[in-house]
């Protein structure tokens, strides 16, 4: 009985029949004969006018064709086979008459089009064939088929070598071994010096293979005896794989033809794999090893064997370069491919940055972490039960390797601050080719500004990842060598930027929060666990991801300036609320070396720019002879030795100024400190002052130096523990800039 959809096909075929004129005609029509069976027609199909050339299909000017309809079409597809075999020697026509009309069936089908595009698509096939274009220039070739009759497959993992006339032999190295497949690795022609383990054996051919590979043993031996293989070597390559093949592990044969690539291109290896079964290969095996002169059971055995023996095709499952075209090769992943990169920090950051990168194909990557896996991580770091105990970098090494085993994998046990302390340990540090810092641990930020304040700047970009309180905001920031501090100076920055930012408010309440409740650590297990964020394995992936693509974008274009991301998902996340980003990017900070106690001064073009403003606004009211000069702001580092002035001001109103000498007034000094401090929260307030010296050094004078020794000895007004004194000489035009720290217990000694 048809089915409705069945009655669709049929009236569709019938409409065709109506149109076209007598091209095509419908001969017989076989019904279901049960109930979910496929119902056949018989359908005549003029190709008379179809253009022919040399190689195309040599079609009959009516062509018939036998069209099955399953039961539930269209959502399942027709199939078409010719009503003969004269056409099972070309591609693209299997079993003999089968054909096959769709490269992609689950996409290039399209139910709603039913039998109208079904038969479409067989016309424009036929027209293809006829014209020898169903293998396009420029398209891939259709490859030939073995039919599988096992559920065991092989992965040819590396490039195969050329095959030279009239072929190649030798053995493939198993790499891998498991009940359902075999990885399969390096390549080794005979006479190589081979390695201990499985092996494969292989010829390749410089020719092609027929579309359908041979059923029998015996009918694929006469297939490569014609194409000049040596009955000999077949017998010597079975015997060898029996030989190199474990006991109750089935014996691995690959073929290789000069079927796979372009049309038009060059011609690459399709490799086919056929098995012994394991009871199969010990026969032949047993009767190697006990083979003389005098009785050569080897050779009895394998022509006994091969014929009566089916061929036994398997799957092959390709992830050779040359073959397998990257999925993600457009990707920005696509920038991680073949680098270096060490991982810092193998928690929730580190523990999904470091697959990613993995999946991506990063040639090695160093993994350092001081901690173990416990129980309470894995419900958001992706760990499995079995790693509880185990350090985090092992366990993350072991993961990684089992899924992308051609990445080197190196874990690092032990406290990150001590590799700087380490000059091989560093040195290893130091060769990767990207750094992505996952801890959010101060420490180390503050471990690298150290190390790198008192050495030269040459390191690879260090990119550095941070998740806010309940992970939905992601911060990451990037510093290459060319800037002048590390990420910690970087974060300060992106601090007061998002300060001054209209949609910066939220990440500064997240990150730098003022209100007592924001800052309440949160404790997994009370008393004995380190304090982290709140949050689950999905809300940690979608931030890492984003942050990972961010930050792959910024590497490929080779940024230099030093740079941050941040990611909201707080309204949501994606799907249903506000998905807001933000990108900032900094000029290099100028640098002045401070003389008195070895402080390095990191002024903003801002700052600088301001100052210049100024000393030219004083040329041009009061003369170029007159000093002037105002205050500075900023922050103070004592562990790093670095002061930073982000922002100047001109000379206050009650300011005086001569040839001789700038007195800086106090008017509105107070008020102008309070608010930099509450618009920064904290991160910027009174750091001292700048004044000039026209047409001079900027070195300090002796008026200088005593107004120094009165602000800063005890019992003066002024409370502060230190002072910069910043100098402009020169000109606006050419100006010259010295800094000097002057602190109370300069003179408290």
């Amino acid at each position: 009985m048809r089915s409705e959809g069945q009655n669709w096909a049929v009236d569709q075929l019938e409409e065709i029949v109506e149109a076209s004129a007598g091209s095509f005609e419908v001969l017989e029509i076989e019904e279901p004969s049960v109930e979910v069976g496929s119902l056949r027609a018989v359908v005549s199909i003029d190709c008379s006018g179809f253009p022919r050339v040399d190689g195309g299909v040599p079609l009959k000017p009516r062509e018939r064709l036998r069209i099955t309809v399953p039961a539930h079409f269209p959502l399942h597809r027709p199939d078409a086979y010719f009503s003969h075999k004269r056409y099972a020697d070309f591609a693209h026509v299997q079993w003999g008459d089968y054909i096959c009309l769709y490269q992609a069936p689950e996409v290039e089908w399209v139910p709603s089009q039913g039998m109208l595009g079904f038969m479409e698509r067989v016309n424009e096939w036929l027209r293809a064939a006829a014209a020898n274009e169903l293998d396009p220039v420029g398209m891939p070739l259709h490859p030939p088929v073995a039919y599988s009759t096992s559920n065991y497959s092989v992965v040819p993992c590396v490039d195969s070598p050329k095959a030279e006339h009239p072929f190649w032999g030798g053995f493939v190295e198993v790499t891998r071994d498991g009940e359902v497949a075999a990885e399969l690795g390096r390549w080794f022609a005979y006479g190589d010096e081979l390695p201990d383990g499985r092996l494969a054996t292989a010829i390749l051919l410089p020719v092609t293979m027929p579309h359908e590979y041979p059923a029998t043993m015996l009918d694929l031996i006469k297939a490569l005896v014609q194409r000049q293989v040596p009955l000999a070597l077949i017998h010597t390559i079975v015997n060898l794989g029996a030989l190199r093949t474990p006991l109750g592990k089935p014996a691995i044969f690959i073929l290789g033809a000069a079927m796979r690539g372009v049309a038009g291109g060059e011609s690459r290896q399709h490799l086919a794999s056929w098995l012994i079964d394991a009871d199969e290969s010990k026969k032949l095996r047993d009767a190697l090893l006990g083979a003389t002169l005098d009785d050569p059971k080897d050779v009895e055995a394998f022509y006994a064997w091969a014929l009566d023996a089916k061929v036994e095709w398997c799957g092959v499952l390709e992830d050779r370069p040359e073959i397998v075209v990257r999925r993600d090769d457009e990707s920005l992943s696509a920038f991680w491919s073949g680098k270096h990169v060490a991982v810092l920090g193998c928690g929730a950051i580190g523990s999904t940055v470091a697959p990613m990168l993995a999946r991506a194909g990063v040639a090695r990557l160093d993994l350092y972490d001081n901690k173990v896996v416990a129980p309470g991580i894995l419900v958001r770091q992706d760990f499995c039960r079995a790693h509880i105990g185990y350090t985090k970098c092992t366990a993350l090494r072991v993961r990684i390797v089992n899924s992308c085993p051609n990445v080197v994998v190196e874990a690092h046990h032990g406290n990150i601050v001590n590799v700087l302390r380490n000059h091989e340990a560093m040195a290893g540090l130091m060769a990767a080719d990207v750094i992505i810092d996952a801890t959010a641990s101060r420490a180390i930020s503050t471990a690298f500004e150290l190390h790198f304040r008192r050495t030269p700047k040459e390191h690879p970009p260090i990119v550095s990842m941070v998740i806010g309180h309940h992970a939905d905001f992601g911060l990451m920031t990037l510093v290459k060598d060319q800037h002048t501090g590390m990420s910690s100076d970087v974060d300060r920055r992106a601090k007061l930027a998002l300060a001054e930012s209209p949609i910066g408010k939220a990440y500064l309440d997240e990150y730098w929060p003022t209100d007592p409740a924001r800052r309440e650590l949160f404790q997994p297990e009370p008393g004995c666990s380190s304090p982290t964020f709140k949050g689950s394995f999905v809300d940690v992936l979608s931030l890492t991801s984003r942050m990972t693509n961010v930050a792959a974008s910024w590497l490929a274009r080779g940024l230099a300036a030093p740079r941050a991301f941040g990611v909201d998902l707080s309204g949501g996340g994606l799907a249903t609320g506000p998905a807001r980003e933000i990108e900032l990017e900094w000029r290099p900070h100028q640098v002045i070396p401070e003389s008195r106690h070895g402080y390095e001064v990191r002024m903003s073009k801002e700052a600088l720019a301001a100052t210049l403003g100024w000393v030219r606004r004083s040329e041009r009211v009061w003369g170029k002879s007159i000093e002037t000069g105002g205050l500075l702001f900023g922050e103070v580092d004592e562990l790093l030795k670095v002061i930073w002035v982000d922002e100047v001001s001109g000379p206050p109103p009650d300011s005086a100024a001569s040839s001789k000498l700038f007195l800086c007034g106090t008017n509105g000094v107070a008020e102008m400190n309070a608010e930099k401090v509450k618009r920064t929260s904290g991160s910027v307030s009174f750091v001292g002052m700048w004044h000039t010296h026209p047409e001079s050094l900027p070195v300090p004078s002796t008026t200088d130096l005593t107004a120094m020794k009165e602000l800063l000895e005890t019992g003066t007004s002024f409370l502060g523990r230190r002072f910069l004194m910043m100098i402009v000489g020169g000109s606006s035009k050419k100006p010259m800039i010295s800094a000097s720290m002057f602190q109370r217990s300069d003179y408290d000694r």
